[in-house]
């Protein structure tokens, strides 16, 4: 079956996620959905945005780390 669709597989068919909670936040005026560890930590999973920079910024890569 093939499902032509802006949003992502996981979107689609979620998997159960144990390390964490999925939370969606503003970052540098930029919306990132981010795995929440629960120590204030988050870890960005997939960035939200129309402008074409946000991609290029390092900061906003998934894998990388927002809080302290």
């Amino acid at each position: 079956m093939t499902l032509y669709t802006p949003l992502s597989e996981h979107d689609i068919f979620p998997q159960e996620n144990k390390d964490g909670k999925v939370v969606y936040e503003n970052y540098k005026n930029c919306k990132v959905k981010c795995l929440d560890q629960g120590d204030g930590k988050k870890q960005i999973i997939q960035v939200f945005s129309t402008n074409p920079n946000d991609y290029m910024d390092p900061t906003l890569q998934p894998g990388q780390w927002l809080g302290s």
